[in-house]
Parts: C-alpha cells; sequence; structure tokens
C-alpha cells in the first residue's frame, strides 16, 4: 500500500515538470482556502443589504459550523495519528516549493476544511455556488500531492470521511434546540447591528 503511495506521489510530483502545471499547483495549493471565510463574509453582507433574508444567514451558520466542526475533528485525528509529510520520509525526488508548518500530513486541514465547506453548501442548497467553488477545491487538493506537500492517500483517505462534519452539522445541530435559539440570538444581534 505504502508503495503504490509513494509512486503516485513521485508520478504526480515528475508533472511539475511542465510549467504550466507547476503554476496553477503554486496557485491552487494554498490559496483556495482563503476564499471561504472571504464568502462566508461577503454571503452574510449580501443578505444584510440586499435581500435581508434571515434563513439564508442561518445557512450560513450552518456552513460555519460545518468548517469548524472539521478543523475540530481534524486536529483530535491529529493528536492521535502523526503522518510525516513526504519530504521527511522519502530520499529526496521530488520538488517541494510550497513552505508550510512542518506538522502532520494526516489528515490534511486543507482536503478535509474545503470538502466539508463544499458539502455544507450543498445541504443548504447553495446548489450555484457549489459549482464555482467544486473546481478550485478539486484543484486544491491535488496541488497539495503535485507540491509534495501531502501524501496522496492523506487526500483519499479523507474523501471517506468528510461529509461527516457537514452531516453533523446540517442533520443534527439543525434538529438541536438550542443551537435554533443560539442562531436566532446572533440574527437579532446582527440585526440590532445592522449586520
Amino acid at each position: 500500500m505504502q508503495e503504490i503511495n509513494e509512486n503516485l506521489l513521485i508520478y504526480l510530483n515528475s508533472l511539475m515538470e511542465h510549467n504550466f502545471i507547476e503554476k496553477i499547483a503554486l496557485c491552487f495549493a494554498d490559496a483556495p482556502i482563503f476564499f471561504i471565510p472571504l464568502f462566508l463574509i461577503i454571503a452574510w453582507l449580501y443578505y444584510t443589504f440586499n435581500e435581508k433574508n434571515n434563513d439564508a444567514k442561518k445557512g450560513l451558520l450552518f456552513v460555519f459550523y460545518s468548517a469548524v466542526i472539521a478543523i475540530i475533528i481534524n486536529l483530535t485525528i491529529q493528536s492521535f495519528v502523526h503522518l510525516e509529510r513526504p519530504e521527511t520520509v522519502l530520499e529526496w525526488v521530488g520538488k517541494l516549493l510550497l513552505s508550510h508548518i512542518p506538522d502532520a500530513s494526516f489528515p490534511s486541514d486543507h482536503a478535509w476544511v474545503s470538502m466539508a465547506f463544499l458539502t455544507a453548501l450543498f445541504l443548504a442548497w447553495y446548489r450555484k455556488i457549489w459549482y464555482f467553488f467544486l473546481i478550485p477545491a478539486i484543484l486544491m487538493n491535488i496541488s497539495r500531492v503535485i507540491v509534495w506537500v501531502h501524501w496522496p492517500f492523506d487526500i483519499v483517505v479523507w474523501s471517506i470521511i468528510w461529509v461527516s462534519s457537514a452531516f453533523i452539522s446540517f442533520k443534527l445541530l439543525s434538529k438541536c434546540k438550542y443551537i435554533n435559539n443560539f442562531n436566532n440570538l446572533i440574527l437579532k444581534i446582527m440585526n440590532f447591528i445592522k449586520m
């Protein structure tokens, strides 16, 4: 299994020989994750000033909760499982072009949060926006392998379990009376301060 992981990593990293793929990988390896909070802020402002839609804002709160739950699950797993990043394990055959914090490779924070965000958008009926974020999220997760920051299986494994945080947020939290009361309180406060 590890041999497949290594061979796939080396093959994907070899794609960086093409300048175009190298530029795409460098652009997408980190940047798309920063569009998640930006989207949430812009959408919140849109539903505050243009449409004045509290139901849409509640959906945005659950999208936010999904990302937070994803981060908590990810940090919990990282506290028990520590897999080294490719550049620390393999004899140097790849091309590392992305500086990163020297932490664990598995599970991928970027992969987990981006896919929880995508699932939450889909469940919150933001389907047109979901399509807009789908390609950058996929490119980001593949680019993380291409630039030698993650193992391919780091990205594949999350694909099996990433929906959990979004489903927890939408299926369990949306039925919780306390969460709904908390959301209503947030909306009242934000409406009071005109946000």
